[in-house]
């Protein structure tokens, strides 16, 4: 549950009770998307899926809610039937979600749907009873939903039509996370529950949420284990440190370094095997960027290992997730590590930033 935890804080800074909810419901209509020859085995066909949502409309009374167009924020559940119920049975979806408009007319408006929570896969892999079920080794899961949506709003009635992808993760926390993705059609309709207030100017008050240059240190902690087979669950232990600079009013450019310690190394790189603990540390360097959204950001780091204690044959990595300012200082953080499309591990972690 904690990969859901922080995206409801960075979301639930947007209510305000003068917008509406809506309560909404959509259809699905796609099938399981192969994204690696090996996930072939799993696809048999067509499958359908049932989307409960609520959401609203920000207020406006921020500076990030009209830099990104006076986006949508809400949660949803989604239950998918797939079309191999022996291998992989239902899945299902819960999520915080934002919907970014990118072009918006009096009635008809395009956006961008991005949705990150926990989904759960009803029959993972297992060494007995389910060998084939080769994608995912766990039945809770990291859960990703991208949706471009086509909206037409006839009064209080919204109608819905997009292309979603949803996608099933554990970070390798165990394996096997070869990842699951669901291509599908999505038709629905949504009713607010009151009428929404007239769109109103609001004069900027403030300047920009950041201060244009800040400092961070984070610390955090996750579990990962090997692509070997039956190796078993290893802790991760990761410091961070990195500084930032403030691009416009909503995006920041960064570069820092990393620390991590990992207790599966021996399993990957033989050579480890007998070390210490302490010797089982890559060090590296990375630059990247956030969007920024008032207390929150979604961060994007590409980075290089300058120090591993046997040769990798990745020798570099990516971070994706989000941070949320819990104080002035104070901030938690939840990143999914990756070798390019290979989930490397997740980071839970606490921070401290400063000026």
């Amino acid at each position: 549950m904690r990969t859901v935890v922080l995206p409801l804080l960075i979301l639930s800074a947007a209510a305000c009770a003068q917008q509406p909810w809506s309560i909404g419901a959509r259809g699905h209509y796609g099938f399981l998307w192969a994204h690696r020859p090996a996930s072939w085995i799993l696809v048999e066909g067509h499958a359908g899926a049932t989307e409960l949502f609520v959401e609203r409309q920000v207020e406006g009374d921020r500076a990030w809610h009209r830099s990104y167009g006076m986006p949508r924020y809400g949660v949803l559940a989604v239950h998918t039937r797939m079309a191999n119920p022996e291998r992989i049975g239902d899945a299902i979806n819960l999520m915080p979600y934002l919907t970014f408009p990118l072009a918006q007319g009096e009635r008809l408006s395009f956006g961008l749907r991005v949705g990150w929570g926990v989904g759960y896969i009803a029959k993972p892999f297992d060494r007995l009873e389910n060998t084939r079920q080769i994608a995912i080794g766990s039945r809770i899961n990291g859960a990703l939903q991208l949706m471009p949506e086509l909206r037409y709003d006839a009064g209080r009635l919204g109608l819905h039509f997009g292309l979603s992808l949803d996608h099933w993760s554990n970070g390798s926390a165990r394996q096997p996370n070869l990842g699951l993705n669901f291509l599908s059609l999505a038709l629905g309709a949504s009713y607010a529950l009151g009428h929404a207030p007239p769109q109103r100017t609001v004069p900027e008050t403030r300047g920009f949420e950041r201060e244009r240059r800040e400092f961070c240190v984070v610390g955090a902690f996750g579990m990962s284990e090997s692509g070997r087979p039956l190796n078993g669950q290893y802790s991760v232990y990761v410091l961070s440190a990195d500084a930032s600079w403030r691009v416009g009013g909503k995006g920041a450019l960064c570069a820092g370094i990393d620390a991590f310690n990992k207790g599966d190394l021996p399993t990957v790189l033989p050579g480890l095997e007998g070390r210490s603990r302490a010797e089982l540390t890559q060090a590296g360097a990375h630059i990247g960027g956030s969007l920024l959204m008032g207390r929150g950001e979604l961060l994007f780091h590409f980075g290089g290992y300058l120090f591993s204690p046997e040769p990798d044959d990745a020798p570099v990595y990516q971070r994706t997730g989000m941070r949320y300012r819990l104080g002035k200082h104070l901030l938690a953080s939840v990143c999914l590590k990756t070798h390019f499309a290979t989930a490397d591990h997740w980071e839970f972690g606490i921070g401290y930033r400063w000026n």
